[in-house]
């Protein structure tokens, strides 16, 4: 009797379980991973493609001395004509960044505050059509080229699907706005460092699968593998995909439902006697303020209606985001709000920068192959994410360093780590720089969650929207300039830009300064929040 009993209570208790909020909180990971795998996949062999190409193409040289390019043991003839080849390289380059940018922006000024009415589901659908479109076009141009001679300049055009759906910026306003969704203020950090494991895990075995996959068959079937992977990933969108605005929404009827009915009880047992008395008097109050009720409630519905109507580029989208961001805060929340914007969009500045010139350094610093290339890169990936694994689990579990302090400690390791890269002469250089970066992975995670635990959930895509907007008008700036530099450096200095990266992130780390004075200003409010 005692052993059916004990098993009858166990099972209610696996039925009480929220075990399909549980299988909701992996939806969306297999999509990040697939997306930044399928792009790190082609996009050096891809870079290395536009390079040969244009050799061939544009400058008209020989195949022979095109394919020596990136042989380390080629004489200065041919490091000749790879510095010849690298300006203008660059400069096709800076245009793509360009067209990636535009559309995503303007995009970007609407996608958050439509997807807090809309849901985030559509928003990932439009921006994984675009990728898979891209990829698919790119995929066809390089089959093409390898028996007919075509301008580099197509690969360039090719990325008008992806950047007129909104790139990576619409996408990443959803896929971050779907995590606080189906998160609370306790599991959110874990879901964020989790998240950006997954992250660095996709880009490092990208980078690595790459080098092996280019030589055992041609730059069209590595395209063609990645286009087929982002393809995949957006049919399991459309058809598997839940809407996250909902699974939220239900969340907060129910809590609200409980919290209502414990205030009921409780005020039922306390003011029973309180109520009779006070019966007329309320009476008497309530018909003065029933008309202004109803006046706020016929205005918050008008407000609710007209927003309802409107479409993704209404300007009623424009206005919410930019009175949510701006409003007065208690507890100087709107300063922390726009401090770790800044240290983001520092973040994305720099990378959006750094990204079309890298590649480009390395070559012409080291000439270094793709194989080369690819396992540092592998490496640069692999070694912050074992840096983001012990840095939060154990500085923070054991520790007990608050999220703040874990980005103080990301952004000093960014420092540093571009330091190196812009002192370096010798390829093991380089590997220090990695080393001295350990901690780098934190701080995307950190300040997300910073100010998703600050910020109520209803305005999350609002506030995650104007961050990437900053973000997506950071290459309008960072692409010109880091290519500027590179280019007019390139004879003498060529790693100078890393210098001008350093000093930037001086610059957010100054950011995340200010937060921790605020939070230390007002410690008993954000003890929890920014614990």
């Amino acid at each position: 009797m005692v052993e059916k009993t004990f098993i009858s209570d166990g099972v209610e208790r696996l039925k009480s379980l929220p075990w399909r909020q549980l299988f909701y909180m992996f939806y969306i990971e297999p999509i990040i991973f697939t997306l930044i795998f399928s792009h790190m996949l082609s996009a050096t062999v891809m870079r290395n493609e536009i390079m040969y190409q244009t050799c061939k193409v544009i400058f008209h040289y020989n195949e022979t001395d095109c394919k020596r390019l990136d042989d380390k043991e080629a004489g200065p003839e041919i490091h000749a004509i790879e510095t010849e080849i690298q300006s203008y390289v660059a400069d096709m380059f800076l245009t793509r960044t360009l067209m990636e940018s535009i559309v995503p922006a303007i995009c970007g000024l609407f996608s958050g505050s439509w997807s807090d009415h809309y849901g985030r589901k559509p928003l990932l659908i439009a921006s994984m059509i675009g990728f898979s479109g891209s990829s698919v076009i790119n995929t066809i141009i390089c089959a093409l080229s390898s028996k007919y001679e075509i301008n580099p300049w197509w690969y360039t055009l090719a990325a008008l699907p992806h950047s007129l759906l909104g790139g990576m910026c619409v996408f990443s306003v959803a896929a971050f706005c779907f995590i606080s969704d189906i998160t609370d203020i306790k599991t959110r950090p874990y879901r964020m460092i989790f998240m950006e494991m997954l992250f660095f895990i996709a880009l490092s075995s990208g980078s690595l699968l790459s080098s092996y996959v280019y030589a055992a068959t041609s730059a069209a079937v590595t395209q063609g593998i990645s286009a087929s992977l982002i393809t995949a990933v957006t049919v399991y969108i459309i058809f598997y995909l839940p809407e996250s605005l909902h699974i939220r929404q239900e969340q907060e009827a129910r809590e609200a439902e409980l919290k209502s009915v414990a205030i009921e009880c409780s005020d039922k047992i306390d003011n029973d006697e309180k109520q009779e008395k006070a019966k007329e008097k309320d009476e008497d109050e309530k018909k003065g303020s029933d008309s202004d009720e109803l006046k706020q409630k016929s205005e918050n519905l008008e407000v609710e209606t007209e927003t309802k109507k409107a479409g993704l580029f209404s300007l009623m989208h424009l206005k919410e985001m930019l009175i949510t961001c701006s409003k007065p805060r208690e507890y100087n929340a709107r300063a922390i709000i726009w401090l770790v914007t800044l240290a983001m969009f520092v973040t994305m500045f720099v990378g959006d920068g750094a990204m079309g010139v890298m590649y480009l350094f390395v070559r012409q610093k080291f000439h270094w192959s793709i194989r080369e290339f690819t396992f540092f890169e592998t490496v640069s990936q692999l070694v912050p994410m074992i840096g983001a694994l012990v840095g939060f689990l154990i500085l923070r579990k054991v520790f007990g360093l608050s999220v703040v302090v874990l980005a103080l400690l990301s952004l000093g390791s960014e420092i540093l780590n571009n330091l190196a890269k812009g002192f370096a002469d010798l390829p093991w250089h380089m590997y220090l720089s990695i080393a001295l970066g350990v901690f780098r992975s934190i701080g995307g995670p950190m300040c997300r969650t910073i100010v998703s635990n600050i910020v109520p959930a209803s305005d999350l895509g609002k506030i995650f929207s104007i961050k990437n907007v900053l973000q997506s008008f950071a290459p309008f700036v960072a692409a010109p300039l880091y290519t500027f530099i590179y280019q007019n450096t390139l004879a003498f200095c060529p790693g100078l830009f890393n210098f001008l990266s350093a000093a930037l992130f001086l610059v957010a780390f100054a950011a995340i300064v200010g937060v921790l004075h605020i939070k230390l200003k007002h410690k008993q409010h954000y003890e929890e929040s920014l614990k």
